[in-house]
C-alpha cells in the first residue's frame, strides 16, 4: 500500500511532523485567504512558537467560510451558512476525486490494509509509538466501511439529519462537530504505513458529505487538527478524551462559524474584555496546564441556562469544564464551552452527559427554547459505537 514509512517507536520523535515522513504539504490544498488573529493555544508548551502560513491556514480553514460584518441580517446569516456547506462539500469532493479516484468504495477497498492493522493493534498489548494507548472503543469505527448504516442498521444519518430538520422548524440552526479520533490524527503513532493523504478512514469523509447535501452544517475538525500536531501535542495519551490544545483549537473553529450572526457580532466588544488564568492540573491524565477562562466580571467562566447558542454532546465537553464523580483532577472552567464563550463573547449553554446521544434530547422541548443555534459536539468513534434512535418530530 503506497504511504509514508514512519520510524520504530525507538526513533519516532513526539510531535515531530518533519522527520516521520508526514509533511504538511500532504494535506488537501485549501485555497489561501486572509487568515484570524483569534487563536492562541495554551497548556503544555509548543514545540514551535509560530506555524507556517499554510499550517494555520489549514488549522483554521472552516473560519474562512464566516467572515465578520458590522451588522448581519437574516440573510446574511442565511448565505454564510449555505456557504459555509458549500465549501465543505466542495472539500470532501475534492478529496474524493484526488484522494479516492472518485470511488468511495474503491477508497475505502484500497485501505483494507490499514482495517487489518487496526484490528492487529487492538487484538495486542494496544501500545502505539510515542506512548500512546489505542483507544478500543474506537476499533469498530476505525474499520466500519458504512459510517452512514450503524449500529444494527439504526442510521447515524438519519437521526443527526432528522434533529436537524426537527431545528429547522423551530426556527433553529444546527451544527454537527464530530472530533476526531486520536488515531486518525497521529496514525503513524499505530499503522507501520500511513496513507500520503492521512485520512484512514474515508467513511467519515463521506457521512460527513451526505450531512452536508441534505443541508447539515458540519464542521471538520480532522484536518485543522493534523495541521496543529507540527507544532502542539495533541490527545491524551491513555485516556479517549481531547487535550486542552484540541479543544481551544475546536473552540476557535466553531466561533468563526457563529461569527455570522448578528447577536455574536453585537457582543464583539465583550470578546475583548474575556481573559485567561494559566493554571496547574494534578493527576495522571496527561495535561498538567490549562488556561480558565476569567469573564469581564473577573469571575471564572460558568455556563448559564439560557443563551442564544445551545451545546449539546458529550463527556469531551464535562472534561477541563467542571467536576463529577467520573472526571476528577482535570481542571475547571476552562473547557470547550468556556473557550467558546470567549471567542463569542457572551455565555453559552451547556446539556452533556457521558455517551450522550442526541435522541435524550426528545424528552426536553423546554431546552431549545430561544435558542439561535444548537451546536452538538462528540466524539466520531460513537457513530459505531452505540444504537441510534430516531429523533421524535
Amino acid at each position: 500500500m503506497p504511504g509514508a514509512a514512519f520510524p520504530a517507536p525507538s526513533e519516532a520523535r513526539e510531535i515531530q511532523i518533519d522527520g516521520t515522513g508526514v509533511q504538511t504539504s500532504q494535506l488537501p490544498d485549501i485555497e489561501a485567504v486572509d487568515l484570524p488573529t483569534f487563536w492562541t493555544p495554551g497548556g503544555e508548551p509548543p514545540v514551535i512558537r509560530t506555524l507556517s502560513r499554510r499550517q494555520f491556514g489549514l488549522m483554521l480553514a472552516a473560519l474562512t467560510q464566516a467572515r465578520p460584518r458590522q451588522q448581519a441580517s437574516g440573510g446574511d446569516e442565511r448565505s454564510e451558512r449555505r456557504l459555509a456547506i458549500a465549501m465543505l462539500a466542495a472539500t470532501l469532493r475534492t478529496e474524493l476525486a484526488k484522494f479516492g479516484e472518485g470511488s468511495w468504495d474503491g477508497w475505502l477497498r484500497r485501505l483494507e490494509p490499514v482495517r487489518a492493522q487496526w484490528k492487529h493493534v487492538a487484538s495486542g498489548s494496544r501500545q502505539g509509538r510515542n506512548n500512546y494507548d489505542f483507544n478500543q472503543n474506537a476499533l469498530n469505527y476505525l474499520v466500519d466501511t458504512d459510517l452512514e448504516t450503524g449500529v444494527g442498521g439504526t442510521r447515524p444519518l438519519d437521526t443527526i439529519a432528522g434533529f436537524d430538520a426537527k431545528m429547522k422548524r423551530l426556527g433553529i440552526d444546527f451544527l454537527y462537530v464530530p472530533i476526531p479520533s486520536i488515531e486518525e490524527v497521529y496514525a503513524e503513532n499505530f499503522l507501520d504505513s500511513v496513507p500520503a493523504d492521512l485520512t484512514v478512514q474515508p467513511a467519515m469523509r463521506r457521512l460527513m458529505l451526505s450531512l452536508l447535501e441534505r443541508d447539515v452544517e458540519v464542521v471538520d475538525l480532522l484536518r485543522p487538527f493534523q495541521a496543529a500536531r507540527g507544532g502542539y501535542r495533541l490527545g491524551l495519551k491513555h485516556d479517549d478524551h481531547w487535550n486542552n490544545v484540541q479543544l481551544e483549537l475546536a473552540a476557535s473553529v466553531v466561533a468563526g462559524r457563529l461569527q455570522r450572526y448578528g447577536f455574536v457580532q453585537a457582543a464583539a466588544s465583550q470578546a475583548k474584555q474575556y481573559t485567561t488564568k494559566a493554571i496547574t492540573i494534578d493527576g495522571d491524565r496527561g495535561v498538567s496546564a490549562m488556561r480558565q477562562v476569567i469573564t469581564p466580571s473577573g469571575k471564572l467562566y460558568d455556563d448559564v441556562e439560557r443563551s442564544p447558542v445551545l451545546v449539546v454532546g458529550d463527556s469531551n465537553l464535562q472534561i477541563y469544564q467542571y467536576k463529577n464523580e467520573n472526571l476528577t483532577a482535570t481542571g475547571e472552567h476552562a473547557g470547550f464551552t468556556a473557550h467558546l464563550a470567549r471567542h463569542l463573547g457572551l455565555p453559552v449553554s451547556l446539556e452533556a452527559t457521558g455517551g450522550f446521544r442526541l435522541a435524550q434530547l426528545n424528552r426536553e422541548p423546554a431546552l431549545f427554547e430561544e435558542r439561535r443555534v444548537v451546536v452538538f459536539v462528540g466524539a466520531a468513534w460513537v457513530l459505531s459505537y452505540y444504537p441510534w434512535v430516531p429523533i421524535a418530530g
